[in-house]
């Protein structure tokens, strides 16, 4: 899944104002007619219920918009810069990483709720000695670098929901804007000023009602595939789910939960371990937790434990799944959750029952169910209910 991409965003240049005279049959020697220049194109951010993952920007590295017209005779305006407009999903977060001047000035007074005005930005003059002559080159635009750091900017939650991330340069003034009763000729007007320029980073994390935290084989994916009409791979090895699935729980009263299943944990996963971080991210997007617990075959077959050991596996197992998420951001555990235990068509009545008299002794409700069979999933489903619709 491709859901973390960094980009460079460059808005279009302001058209440079002209110099120019008119020259006509009757006054060849007329003032000056210098058109402003045209304002650059925007670049903005728009949320879309049509993607579900940033793929679309896969090699993509940078994106520019288009740059005003330098203006023209007779006072003509030159043409503004086309905008561009770029759909990310619902969930996608904005990191800033560096900026230019412009972009600057902006963040600094509005962020990027509001546009500046063209008076609220510096324009600077060029000279030339005699009409016709080319604009003068000027120093390039640069990056400034951010001394915060990497910075957030937007988190995008509505379809439709609009950001002008990088607004363009406005258009220079012609040298019609500069005569005057000393200077009948001005041989100057405005360089159009620079577009922001930014680089980003796109970080989705989906939006979901509750989020299933599991080992690999847990039947994460199983779960989902049983309580939603989500169809995710399902098999009996680790790692099946490399991606986050999204599925929705259709309730008998006609609300919704939308439920996510995310790609298994190891230990060592807030240290970047197996597929870690990429996907503790996921879980922070997600209202609340369900986490399902299970043993291996090899554990419930296994003679040399007894039952109570095996209870203890289970309990130590919900121990370091919490590790791992405090470990990645402490706040995860403020969350509202449930814990379940999977798979119960192999354990034995003895064993269900000593995991859940360890549960007990330790104050921990639990919810036991099979994926295979269905057993428990009614129950499951009303947990969940009543855990995210909480009267």
């Amino acid at each position: 899944m491709i859901d973390l991409v960094k980009l460079t965003l460059i808005a279009g240049d302001g058209g440079h104002g002209r110099i120019s005279f008119r020259h006509e049959k009757y006054a060849p020697k007329g003032g000056p007619d210098g058109g402003h220049g045209g304002d650059g194109g925007n670049i903005v951010l728009r949320a879309s219920g049509h993607f579900n993952t940033l793929k679309h920007y896969m090699g993509k590295k940078e994106i520019t918009a288009g740059v005003g017209e330098t203006g023209g005779r007779r006072q003509k305006t030159g043409e503004r810069g086309e905008d561009i407009i770029l759909e990310v999903p619902l969930g996608t977060v904005v990191f800033l990483e560096n900026e230019n001047h412009q972009g600057l000035i902006r963040r600094k007074k509005y962020g990027v709720s509001h546009l500046l005005n063209r008076n609220e930005i510096e324009f600077d003059k060029y000279f030339t000695e005699k009409e016709g002559q080319g604009i003068p080159f000027r120093d390039a635009d640069s990056l400034l670098g951010l001394d915060e750091g990497k910075l957030e900017l937007v988190t995008f939650t509505e379809a439709g929901q609009e950001v002008v991330i990088c607004q363009g340069g406005f258009g220079g003034r012609g040298n019609t804007s500069f005569k005057g009763s000393t200077n009948t000729t001005p041989l100057e007007a405005e360089y159009g000023t620079f577009g922001e320029k930014k680089v980003i980073t796109l970080e989705l994390k989906l939006l979901a009602d509750i989020g299933l935290v599991g080992y690999p084989n847990a039947g994460k994916s199983t779960l989902l595939s049983k309580i939603t009409k989500a169809n995710p791979k399902t098999a009996n090895y680790p790692f099946t789910t490399i991606e986050p699935n999204l599925g929705v729980l259709s309730l008998a009263d006609g609300r919704d939960v939308v439920v996510a299943d995310i790609p298994g944990l190891i230990e060592g996963a807030s240290e970047g371990k197996g597929l870690g971080l990429d996907f503790l991210r996921h879980i922070e997007n997600s209202k609340m937790l369900l986490f399902i617990l299970f043993l291996p075959e090899e554990v419930v077959s296994d003679t040399n434990l007894s039952d109570e050991e095996k209870a203890d596996q289970v309990w130590n197992q919900y121990q370091a799944l919490r590790q791992e998420l405090k470990q990645y951001h402490p706040a995860l555990l403020e969350k509202p959750f449930l814990v379940s235990l999977n798979k119960i068509d192999i354990y034995s009545d003895e064993l269900r029952q000593a995991i859940v008299n360890k549960f007990v002794k330790e104050k921990q409700t639990l919810q036991i169910f099979s994926g295979f069979t269905g057993d428990g999933l009614s129950e499951i489903k009303q947990q969940i209910a009543d855990l995210v619709f909480v009267k």
